[in-house]
């Protein structure tokens, strides 16, 4: 095999979640391999054509896959080399991560700097004080009672999952 020091796993995981099964054959063939076509990847998964371009693409996009292009002589048609590096899938995850820490801090920012009501006899989205304050603290569906919603357990269940990706992110950074 090419590529040592790998986690295959992750390296799998990643691949298969942004390309299918299929996906996960065609990365085979690229790992296995220094630099391929993707006429001889076809041809070696026994793919379409297009199918083997798309997937190729997908990984490009998401800077798992690499490509060189140079102009056959004879045809004067591009020949494309695709390489991939499975090392990248931890920074794919990590981008990713970094994107749900994201949302989380928005979230816990946002629990923890509101008073939330709720409505007592539905199960319905908890708004602020201020919104709850010009509905009259009645629910704008059924008129029943807005009441105050305990959000510590949210709040600590938030900052827990905040530290942990936090933790996580540093252990497995690759910049």
């Amino acid at each position: 095999m090419v590529h040592a020091n790998i986690n295959h796993d992750l390296f799998r995981l990643v691949v298969e979640e942004i390309a299918g099964k299929e996906g996960v054959d065609i990365a085979t063939v690229l790992v296995n391999a220094e630099e391929t076509t993707d006429e001889e990847i076809a041809t070696k998964t026994d793919l379409k054509l297009n199918i083997v371009r798309r997937i190729l693409y997908k990984l490009h996009d998401n800077h798992l896959a690499s490509y060189r292009r140079i102009r056959d002589t004879n045809t004067g048609w591009f020949l494309y080399y695709w390489k991939i590096d499975p090392k990248k899938a931890q920074a794919l995850v990590n981008r990713k991560k970094r994107l749900v820490l994201n949302l989380l801090e928005q979230r816990l920012e946002h629990e923890s700097n509101n008073d939330l009501y709720a409505c007592v006899s539905r199960d319905s989205s908890p708004v602020p004080f201020e919104e709850a304050m010009n509905l009259s603290f009645r629910c704008p569906i059924c008129n029943e009672q807005l009441e105050y919603v305990d959000n510590t357990k949210a709040i600590s269940f938030l900052r827990k999952r905040v530290e942990e990706l936090k933790a996580d992110l540093s252990a497995t950074s690759t910049t």
